[in-house]
């Protein structure tokens, strides 16, 4: 076997490892759930896991780590393509509650922060954080000036953003398909109601 397929096995490992763990924990809690629930769900021995990540600590930082990377390369490649400010902004809002609504148990694990985490781990989840958050003003503040025709102050493009990310996190306190419908009529009714009012149905 190449070392470029060793590499993908042991991703795909993780990936898996990853996705069930985010189950766990969310139902469980962090602080509910430990290595041995952990070395069970996911069908491996406790030294399998080490094999991946060396605590649980580590684990949470990589199922961060993961989610906000997805989100921030999805916004990265909305502003390279050749699109309007509605559509960017409508972009950005289906990508994030698409991927939130394909990984409820991670958006849960997520939105709880990173207070579990070393400085160092920390400081990185923020930078990520940080870096979607400015995409997500460049977005809405080029879509707002445009609607206006006119010059917002950064104060107000900022706080309009982060309520549109409030909006769209809160999804996993209510969400359910069978109750509420595809990720695409949430993704609309989030657009409707953040750029033109809840009572909009265009």
């Amino acid at each position: 076997m190449s070392n470029q397929a060793v590499i993908n096995k042991r991703l795909s490992g993780l990936d898996e490892i990853l996705d069930k763990s985010a189950q766990l924990m969310a139902h469980m809690g962090y602080h509910g759930t430990s290595m041995r629930d952990l070395a069970q769900v996911t069908g491996r021995s406790l030294s399998g896991l080490y094999h991946y990540f060396s605590n649980k600590e580590e684990l949470l930082f990589l199922i961060n780590q993961r989610g906000f990377t997805s989100l921030l390369k999805m916004s990265n490649d909305l502003l390279k393509q050749d699109l309007t400010t509605k559509e960017r902004l409508s972009g950005l809002i289906s990508n994030h509650v698409s991927y939130f609504i394909d990984h409820l148990s991670e958006m849960r694990i997520m939105t709880s922060g990173s207070m579990e985490m070393n400085e160092q781990r920390s400081h990185i989840l923020w930078k990520l954080k940080e870096e979607y958050a400015r995409l997500g003003q460049n977005i809405v503040g080029n879509y707002m000036r445009e609607q206006a025709e006119t010059d917002y102050s950064e104060d107000a493009i900022i706080r309009k953003t982060f309520l549109l990310y409030g909006m769209m996190n809160w999804i996993f306190g209510w969400y359910s398909e069978q109750e509420h419908g595809a990720a695409k009529d949430v993704s609309d009714d989030i657009f409707r109601t953040f750029t033109c009012g809840c009572c909009s149905t265009e």
